[in-house]
């Protein structure tokens, strides 16, 4: 299975933000052992460096960026993907850009906690935990 990872995802893990952070850690979990593929999209890398240095320091927050890329792949980007967004029925341009990277990565499902915003995507859009009833049921 592969799954983009939407930032608040990520910051869930990041931040500690209850009561999501056990559900999306256990999603990232299986990222880091290789049982579930990731992509990010490219923007998310510069949301969670201007989010995390707020919270977590410069430093703290590069590690994390670091480590990060060293388990999800950056999804695929380019004019094309952009001119996608524009299109796209999603209200939020930042959600359309999510589907229309995760499209263009051939992902299975974006992994997000706003499932209602992505309720007009091209693919659908499953909380952590449902990502990790599928993959148990694999």
């Amino acid at each position: 299975m592969k799954v983009l990872l939407d930032t608040n995802v990520i910051l869930d893990v990041w931040l500690a933000r209850e009561p999501f952070c056990r559900d999306s850690a256990l999603l990232v979990g299986k990222v880091e052992k290789k049982e579930i593929q990731a992509v990010i999209a490219p923007h998310t890398i510069t949301t969670l460096h201007y989010l995390g240095k707020k919270v977590l320091g410069e430093d703290r927050t590069r590690k994390l960026l670091s480590l990060l890329l060293d388990i999800c792949k950056v999804g695929n980007s380019s004019e094309k993907t952009f001119k996608m967004a524009l299109k796209s029925n999603l209200s939020d341009f930042e959600d359309a850009v999510i589907e229309a990277v995760s499209v263009a990565s051939k992902v299975d499902f974006i992994a997000t906690r706003n499932i209602k915003d992505f309720r007009q995507s091209q693919l659908k859009a499953l909380e952590p935990s449902e990502i990790i009833g599928r993959e148990s049921d694999d």
